[in-house]
């Protein structure tokens, strides 16, 4: 490379940190004026952020987010005095605000770096510290608008840095900021929690149902959702802690609780604790649609401990409960069909004739009032094409109808 070629390098190389410490200059002057236009003040340091010879520049980055703490005061202003501001210009204003924060985190460290003469003299550690303080509930704010339109990844940082801010700015030992009472970090933590689990971040909010839980808040979805989101993670014992926590408060509104323990119970194969597990709910339940489940519950041990008259007993009273309960027809159909099928394959015809093809007119009858009222139950249409494909003569077009459902 020639020498001019370097030249020429060089001088654009100092040409363009000029360029970008004019440009913080700039910044500082528009954020001076009597009416700042924070938005062009934002603009014009950005660059500023990322170039090597000014990145490395505390006072860049304090400027940055001086000024994107200003775009969201000045949207919230014109929230105030009743001018529109459009959800568009709400999220921006929100994400200004997260940036700012990591602007201010970005700048503290640098601030703390020894000056030429090898000394720490720190000109803005203070000053942050004090926006730092005084925006700590707008992050929640940001949050909440966030939520509300729909960005969740947005929301859940926006409350991250809410929750957490207190411990991060009282760290070095200056209390500086009292974080908000137990329960409203609760319902945050809640919050945080939906943002994580509608976005399949399931280790994060399994972390903040917990922490929510913790925090002193407490609601059925709660311990629903923090199930929900432990069965994806595949992590069995915190699901069972959720169902075991929502069983004991909300046992009597809602039966998932109990069904998660009785499933666990029932892989044990621990029949007379599923058992006692239902009745110790029955006792004290007074809803007729979580009755008919709990008795469907009843009617499947019965079913694995081969009491299958019991078992039909108990699915009967299911749908007696709840003549919509499609579980409870299907659970029924399945029985009965199960049972004439051994009868047709190992009995003699006149057997068959007798006890097989009641038994599978009846299990048609119920698989179809199943599907009836819910037609994603599984295996339906097949099953009930090979029942009247096996009664024959005078069941052909249930036969082919069921056939085309396949």
């Amino acid at each position: 490379m020639s020498r001019f070629s370097i030249f020429i390098i060089s001088l654009f190389v100092c040409i363009s940190a000029s360029a970008q410490q004019k440009a913080v200059k700039e910044a500082e002057h528009i954020l001076a004026a009597a009416k700042p236009d924070y938005a062009a003040a934002l603009r014009t340091i950005r660059p500023a952020l990322t170039h090597d010879e000014t990145k490395q520049m505390p006072s860049v980055w304090f400027t940055a987010g001086k000024a994107a703490f200003g775009v969201w005061d000045r949207m919230l202003l014109n929230m105030q005095i009743g001018q529109e501001v459009k959800d568009d210009q709400k999220k921006e204003a929100a994400h200004d605000l997260i940036d700012a924060y990591n602007y201010l985190m970005t700048a503290m460290p640098l601030d703390s770096l020894p000056n030429a003469k090898g000394k720490i003299k720190p000109q803005y550690t203070k000053e942050i510290r004090k926006l730092l303080v005084k925006y700590y509930g707008a992050f929640r704010n940001a949050g909440i608008f966030l939520y509300g339109l729909k960005d969740y990844p947005g929301a859940y940082e926006a409350w991250d840095i809410y929750t957490n801010l207190p411990q991060r700015l009282n760290a070095s030992g200056h209390r500086v900021l009292r974080p908000d009472d137990k329960s409203d970090l609760g319902q945050i933590y809640y919050y945080q929690a939906l943002t994580a689990i509608s976005t399949n971040r399931n280790d994060k909010a399994v972390e903040k149902f917990l922490a929510a839980q913790q925090s002193g808040f407490s609601s059925k979805d709660l311990y629903l959702y923090g199930m929900e989101a432990a069965r994806r993670m595949e992590a069995d014992s915190v699901m069972l802690q959720f169902a075991r926590t929502g069983a004991e408060l909300y046992g009597n509104q809602d039966v998932s609780f109990l069904l998660v323990l009785i499933n666990d119970r029932l892989a044990e194969k621990d029949y007379e604790g599923c058992r006692r597990l239902v009745n110790e709910a029955l006792r004290v339940q007074s809803d007729d649609k979580v009755k008919s489940q709990l008795y469907d519950v009843l009617g499947v041990i019965d079913e694995n401990q081969g009491l299958l008259e019991d078992a039909l007993t108990n699915f009967q009273k299911s749908v007696v409960f709840n003549e919509n309960f499609a579980k409870g027809y299907f659970d029924l159909a399945r029985v009965i069909y199960n049972e004439s099928l051994k009868i047709a394959e190992t009995a003699v015809e006149a057997e068959v004739t007798a006890k097989a093809v009641p038994g599978l007119r009846k299990a048609a009858e119920y698989f179809e009032k199943a599907y009836s009222i819910d037609p994603k139950l599984p295996q339906i249409p097949e099953t009930l094409y090979n029942i009247y494909y096996r009664l024959g003569v005078g069941y052909e077009d249930k036969a082919a109808y069921w056939e085309k459902l396949q």
